[in-house]
């Protein structure tokens, strides 16, 4: 049965960046994405996702305040969350954990270190 992951990213190059990765590394997994943060919260609630990679500057909600609501809700508090970001200050890295996020991935992405995090957190 494969795994989800949910990708909250508004720009749609990374959308098709990610997706045709996950698509040629074989994994077992359906991506769903959500392109703000408020559709992140909804997908991370109705669908429950293995991983959430989340971009932190998004319009309509950003992923700071969307992984604080998800991490602070019993039903989702669970699923671990990978910043997913441009931004590289040691700060936002600090923010990041403070929040919640698992790990910290710093955009432009590289595949193989992508598809080597996104492992990392779907080992059953």
């Amino acid at each position: 049965m494969s795994k989800v992951i949910l990708l909250a990213e508004d720009d749609e190059d990374n959308q098709d960046l990610v997706s045709f990765v996950l698509m040629r590394s074989k994994l077992d997994v359906e991506l769903i994405i959500a392109e703000n943060g408020k559709e992140a919260v909804q997908l991370a609630k109705e669908r429950n996702p293995s991983l959430i990679l989340m971009d932190m500057q998004m319009p309509v909600m950003d992923g700071w305040t969307a992984v604080h609501i998800i991490k602070t809700d019993k039903q989702t508090s669970g699923i671990p969350v990978i910043a997913f970001t441009a931004q590289t200050k040691p700060e936002d890295r600090a923010r990041a954990h403070e929040i919640g996020c698992v790990d910290f991935y710093t955009k432009p992405m590289d595949p193989e270190e992508l598809l080597a995090l996104i492992r990392k957190y779907l080992k059953d």
